[in-house]
């Protein structure tokens, strides 16, 4: 066997590793992907399209169970957000009172219940708003379900920091 034979097969097998991967992936990776998804989602630049932003914010949706459950405390008080329309809907606001926005979840912890059927996440978040200096951090913790739909986020609360 030549060299670039030896070369050509280790790359197949990298190659046939990652495919595997892929369409095997664990709870744990499937979680994983649908964070890096919401990230991706909530994220927007200045001058994103009406059309395109409508789009993201369907998507982002899709991410939820439609009784999700969100409180969030600590943004200027309380606020809850409850079922996959009103995500949706406070997305498309949200996204009218800043310019921009560059959101990123850190710290990722997952810990998926022993039947595979749920799982808590607890994450730290990251977001810069265009125009401001800084960024805000908040403490999450996710509650995921596993549905036909795949792993759907049906909760979602703040963390308050200890004083």
């Amino acid at each position: 066997m030549s060299i670039k034979n030896i070369i050509l097969f280790a790359l197949g097998l990298i190659l046939v590793g990652f495919l595997l991967r892929g369409c095997f992936m664990g709870p744990e990776g499937q979680i994983r992907r649908q964070l890096a998804q919401l990230e991706e989602l909530v994220s927007y630049s200045a001058g994103e399209g009406d059309l395109a932003a409508l789009g993201k914010v369907k998507r982002l949706g899709g991410l939820f169970s439609e009784d999700v459950e969100i409180e969030l405390k600590g943004f200027g008080g309380v606020r809850n957000v409850n079922g996959r329309r009103q995500v949706q809907q406070a997305a498309m606001a949200a996204r009218s009172q800043a310019e921009s926005l560059q959101a990123s979840l850190h710290d990722i912890m997952i810990e998926v219940a022993a039947d595979q059927g749920s799982a808590a996440v607890e994450a730290t978040g990251r977001a810069k708003v265009g125009g401001e200096r800084s960024s805000l951090v908040q403490d999450f913790v996710f509650s995921f379900e596993k549905t036909d739909e795949g792993w759907l986020i049906r909760k979602v609360e703040t963390v308050q920091a200890l004083r």
